[in-house]
């Protein structure tokens, strides 16, 4: 009797959170059981060596619903990331470089047996298996359909539309939740790969919630680099930061730019001045 009234308050919420999300019908499947809900306290049942990774952007809870056409099999996974920027993060650490990436939620990709996107705060993950085709068919018919039910916002971060499309290298954009390059007092950035015949840089943008905030980031960074200086204005840095080489910061309202890699002033000016310019409109 004990065990019971144990269960049942845990039981009840499952079915709550699991109501949260209606799995579509796909014509010739059949859902084959429950949709099972994981959430932080249990995801390592579902994903056990990636639970840290997805902890790390902001991971609220996953649907997973199964199909089955006779020996064909379909997984249809939504997780919630709380927010847009979280769930495009870790679409896009996701992302293969050489994804095709289409107009599916805000953005997404398939192969022939899987398809991932990204829509609002939710990161959509599908396979298949012994259904040829099934990337460009049953699975992105099914993404339509869940697409449509999950929100009617298919907007990227705001930031990242605000990357110059000169020179980018493909899918290259990204947001790292915490520790940038390695160093925790970074925090979170946005960032994007450049390339041209001088070689290639990394573009990146640290926001933060006020002035105090940036200046606070750019001691820690001065500090750890072992830079003497006055307390830092608005501005231009330049950091020999000893893990990432020589990296250039520019301190511009609440936002820092920066670039790591290699040393293309020309590039490095121009795509500063365009993000720069855009950064100032929001």
């Amino acid at each position: 009797m004990k065990l019971l009234f144990f269960l049942l308050p845990f039981l009840s919420s499952l079915s709550i959170s699991a109501a949260e999300f209606l799995p579509p019908d796909i014509d010739g499947w059949e859902q084959d059981g429950e949709v099972e809900v994981f959430e932080r306290t249990n995801l390592f049942n579902h994903i056990n060596g990636a639970s840290e990774f997805y902890f790390s952007y902001n991971f609220q809870k996953v649907w997973v619903t199964r199909y089955k056409k006779g020996d064909a099999e379909l997984t249809l996974e939504v997780y919630d990331h709380g927010d847009l920027a979280h769930a495009f993060g870790i679409y896009s650490m996701e992302r293969p470089p050489e994804a095709d990436v289409k107009d599916i939620g805000a953005q997404g990709y398939y192969e022939d047996a899987i398809l991932n996107f990204v829509i609002d705060r939710y990161y959509v993950k599908m396979n298949s298996y012994r259904e040829p085709g099934a990337g460009s068919g049953v699975l992105l018919n099914t993404a339509n359909l869940v697409s449509r039910n999950l929100s009617d916002s298919h907007d990227l971060p705001e930031i990242v539309t605000l990357f110059p499309d000169e020179s980018r290298v493909l899918n290259s954009r990204q947001f790292i939740s915490n520790t940038f390059m390695g160093l925790e007092f970074l925090g979170s950035a946005f960032r994007a790969r450049y390339q041209n015949e001088h070689g290639e840089l990394t573009m990146f943008v640290m926001q933060r919630e006020s002035d105090e905030e940036v200046k606070a980031l750019l001691e820690k960074y001065l500090e750890f680099a072992g830079k003497k200086t006055v307390e830092p204005t608005e501005g231009s840095f330049v950091i020999e930061d000893p893990f990432n080489g020589t990296i250039h910061l520019t301190w511009f309202d609440k936002f820092v730019i920066g670039f790591s890699g290699d040393d293309i002033k020309v590039l490095r000016d121009e795509l500063s001045t365009e993000l720069k310019s855009k950064l100032a409109d929001l």
